[in-house]
């Protein structure tokens, strides 16, 4: 199986809803929305998706899938047993957390910010009814992995 797919509808819909309605004005970004499902760990912590900017390359070989020809602008890897594991208000969560890396600066160049503070008090705004989300998530899809690695050595 490759490590990266598709994704599925469930996720380009949550993706547009939380552009539309926390980001608008990222809406005329192209940003491919891509499922890693293989685990993940940075820092000591499994990541339940990331954002990175189009290289060159990329930005050619998608050209033909956006409306200006020119290719995506940022990529989106969600992990897809996070997901799939994920209640409807954790995924919006998943979403919005990796679209505060975005950044177009003055001269309009793209650009990602690491973590910063007003992110921080942003998602703890926006996640007052339940602050500790990511770590729940996190936990259990480290669980999940875990479990599936177990079988596999079996």
């Amino acid at each position: 199986m490759n490590r990266y797919m598709d994704v599925d509808e469930s996720v380009a819909d949550v993706f547009n809803e939380v552009v539309n309605s926390r980001f608008p004005v990222y809406a005329n970004l192209a940003v491919k929305l891509v499922f890693d499902t293989k685990k993940k760990v940075q820092k000591g912590n499994i990541v339940l998706a990331s954002i990175e900017i189009a290289n060159e390359k990329v930005r050619f070989l998608t050209k033909e899938e956006t409306d200006n020809g020119e290719g995506v602008d940022y990529i989106l890897y969600v992990d897809s047993v996070a997901w799939e594991n994920a209640n409807p208000n954790d995924r919006k969560r998943m979403i919005s957390h990796e679209l505060r890396h975005i950044f177009i600066d003055e001269k309009g160049k793209l650009k990602l910010i690491d973590h910063d503070v007003q992110d921080f008090k942003a998602e703890l705004a926006l996640n007052v009814d339940d602050p500790d989300w990511g770590n729940k998530l996190s936990m259990l899809v480290e669980a999940i992995y875990n479990q599936k690695e177990d079988q596999n050595v079996e």
